[in-house]
C-alpha cells in the first residue's frame, strides 16, 4: 500500500528493479482478486506479448485506480487533456495510433 507520509526515499526499493514497456492491457477479477496483465503490441507482426501479471485484492485494485486516476489528472493539468479513446474502439488500433502520433511527434521534434 502507497502511504503519503513515506518519502520515496524511506521506501525499500530492489536494487533490481525492473522497468517494462507496457502499451497492451488486460484486467480480470474473480470474487476474491484482480489480475492485471501488462504487456507489448508489436505492430510488425500484429501481436500482443503479455511479459507481467500482478494479482491483488480489491481494496488495492480499488487504491491503483484512485493512484492512477490523480496521476492522469496531474498529467493533463501540466500537459493539456489526453485525447479519449472512441466508443468503440479496438485496443490494437489504439496502440497503432498512439504509435504513429509519437513517431510523428518525435520526428518534429528533431533537428
Amino acid at each position: 500500500m502507497v502511504r503519503p507520509e513515506l518519502s520515496n526515499a524511506s521506501r525499500q526499493r530492489s536494487k533490481r528493479l525492473e522497468g517494462r514497456y507496457a502499451n497492451y492491457f488486460e484486467i480480470g477479477h474473480n470474487s476474491c482478486e484482480f489480475i492485471f496483465d501488462f504487456g507489448q503490441y508489436h505492430p510488425e507482426n500484429e501481436d500482443a506479448h503479455i511479459h507481467t501479471r500482478i494479482v491483488t485484492g480489491p481494496v488495492y485494485a480499488k487504491l491503483l485506480a484512485d493512484l492512477l486516476k490523480a496521476a492522469v489528472d496531474r498529467f493533463e493539468s501540466e500537459n493539456g487533456p489526453i485525447r479519449p479513446a472512441a466508443d468503440d474502439f479496438d485496443p490494437v488500433e489504439l496502440v497503432k495510433q498512439s504509435i504513429a502520433d509519437y513517431e510523428t511527434s518525435f520526428k518534429k521534434a528533431q533537428p
